[in-house]
């Protein structure tokens, strides 16, 4: 029997169960009793689990299992003795009295005792009535029979001890109705358009023993989002999150309701952890496929929604499908048969830069191009190339443009001579650049403290969610960075990461994230490698991001993002195994 396996196990569950992940911990529970059936620590957590889940009858199996394992365990009795209170009161009233004898007194206990004696009274008053009355059976004999049974069901005044090992809170005693038909009454009024009604059933169970059921919270949103309370509706649902619905449905709803308050590229993140959590859901890859055409990514929608179609079979999402295909078709065919008409240099460096910030790298790196082949002295087209190839993650070659596009403007300066014109080479004359600069002092465009404030104000946008900014301004801070300064341009570099990922532009950011780490393997920090895991994940890429969680973990992680990284972890493995598995098929 592996032993170290199993107290992984139990290790790994009571910490998920600590942070509000009570679904993973459930999961490990269960896993911990099928490998080893007679362990009474796993059976004791299990019940722990169920019942912060809501789910009162598995609770009071797996305390049944964890009480038969081990009978002198004073938490699990505790447990269980409420649990029966209103099933089995005869044994609950056993389990509260040996409970309180090792725990000391317990107000919830002490009422299951009390409770239990006074039946003890009211039935011994009944029997001594009936033997009063038959003169057969001696008046003194039965009192005698009486005082025995009284003492032996009395129970003895214990002082109250402390409790060394506090366990887990108790649990309070079932209610005439449960949870689970909480829920379903709330949902049929939700069939029946009485939201207002099922709104004041959930919120009624909320306020006692619900408080700690993600159902119930995920539930008391979808209410709230039906009447129109958008913000209530959220704060709802990310409670229900935080304690741990981890179900792609969930995450659905949040995006729908983060995108009805315009948080948009949140409501992406949300789809992300649909997908994460259900690589399948319907839902959730139909709204991806719309994300990704609202963003000009065609073909990506095109992915997303012929994976939804291969499980949904649905026509009218074909039907989508295939226009997508045709758009795609036509941009090819403009791109391949037709040079566009542009009546002026300005006109045509309008055109290239706005490639540039819709993200379309390929076309806009064609465009800088082309301009270059009309007007290789211009510092704003040499800058213009330079952004377009940092957006697309070549840094260096970016380097190189805009220390030529400085150095034409120093040679404007001081009234030199350009070079005669030839054939343009882009590394050629990123090289050429690279000669002037390295003999030159730096000029006020490469000064390392306007790259810091453009890093600066990359982490302020960052942290307001303004991705598409965010991502402008480290650009910026990269290509203005002396080449001197590895700290700033890694840390500007990963930086771009993040704004990528925010954005939901996931294989982009994988690609600077590499970048910066290629750049300094030696600094990678944690957090990069786990944001960069969390992109791959994104993409379904599981397994890289096992890997990336896996080296996260031990570089300077504080306890919480840690905490995190191994939950992530944990499911990106469990994730990697179905994709293998199905794979395999």
């Amino acid at each position: 029997m592996d032993g170290g396996r199993i107290r992984q196990l139990l290790t790994d569950a009571k910490a998920h169960a600590d942070v509000g992940d009570m679904l993973l911990a459930s999961q490990l529970y269960t896993k911990a009793t099928e490998i080893e059936p007679n362990n009474a620590a796993a059976w004791y957590g299990l019940g722990v689990v169920q019942t912060a889940r809501g789910f009162p009858d598995d609770s009071r199996l797996a305390f049944e299992k964890a009480n038969m394992l081990d009978p002198e365990h004073a938490p699990t009795a505790a447990n269980l003795a409420v649990l029966l209170e209103n099933i089995d009161p005869v044994r609950s009233y056993e389990l509260a009295t040996m409970a309180v004898g090792k725990l000391g007194s317990i107000q919830q206990l002490s009422a299951i005792i009390e409770s239990r004696n006074e039946s003890i009274v009211d039935s011994d008053a009944v029997k001594l009535t009936d033997i009063e009355q038959n003169e057969e059976v001696p008046m003194l004999e039965s009192r005698e029979t009486n005082d025995d049974f009284s003492k032996s069901e009395e129970i003895p005044i214990i002082e109250s001890r402390k409790i060394e090992h506090q366990e887990d809170i108790l649990l309070e005693a079932r209610p005439v109705e449960t949870i689970d038909e909480v829920i379903n009454n709330a949902k049929e009024m939700l069939a029946t358009n009485r939201a207002n009604e099922a709104l004041s059933s959930i919120r009624s169970r909320l306020e006692t023993d619900g408080s700690m059921n993600y159902e119930l919270w995920s539930l008391c949103a979808t209410t709230l989002y039906m009447i129109g309370h958008n913000n209530e509706a959220l704060e709802a649902i990310e409670y229900a999150i935080a304690i741990g619905d981890d179900r792609a449905k969930t995450h659905f709803n949040h995006s729908q309701i983060l995108k009805e308050l315009g948080k948009i590229e949140q409501s992406l993140q949300s789809i992300s952890n649909a997908l994460i959590s259900d690589p399948e859901h319907i839902n959730s890859l139909i709204s991806m496929g719309e994300i990704k055409i609202q963003q000009n990514e065609t073909e990506e929608a095109i992915s997303f929604w012929e994976r939804a179609y291969t499980i949904s079979s649905d026509e009218e999402l074909m039907i989508r499908i295939q226009k997508a295909k045709d758009s795609v078709s036509k941009d090819e065919e403009i791109e391949s048969g037709e040079e566009l008409v542009m009546e002026s240099i300005d006109e045509k460096i309008s055109i290239a830069r706005a490639l540039t910030e819709d993200g379309d790298y390929v076309n806009s790196v064609k465009a800088w191009k082309r301009l270059l082949e009309v007007n290789r002295d211009s510092p704003e087209i040499w800058n213009g190339m330079a952004d377009s190839l940092s957006a697309a993650g070549h840094v260096d070659r970016a380097l190189q443009c805009r220390q030529k596009a400085n150095s034409l403007i120093m040679e404007e300066r001081d009234g030199s001579i350009s070079e005669p014109e030839e054939e343009l080479d882009l590394i050629a004359a990123g090289k050429e650049a690279q000669e002037i600069m390295e003999n030159t002092e730096n000029s006020p465009e490469v000064d390392a403290n306007i790259s810091i404030e453009w890093y600066n104000k990359g982490i302020n946008l960052l942290a307001e969610e303004r991705g598409s900014e965010a991502l402008s301004s480290f650009e910026k801070a990269i290509g203005g960075a002396p080449k001197e300064e590895l700290e700033l341009r890694v840390k500007a570099q990963a930086g771009r990461g993040h704004a990528l990922y925010q954005m939901g532009k996931y294989g982009d950011s994988i690609r600077s994230y590499h970048t910066a780490i290629s750049m300094n393997p030696e600094g990678v920090s944690g957090k990069l490698l786990y944001n960069m895991g969390s992109s791959y994940a994104s993409l379904e890429l599981f397994q890289d991001a096992v890997k990336c969680f896996i080296q996260a973990i031990d570089r300077g992680l504080d306890d919480n993002d840690r905490a995190l990284c191994k939950k992530q972890l944990s499911r990106c493995k469990i994730l990697a195994k179905e994709q293998a598995r199905r794979a395999s098929r």
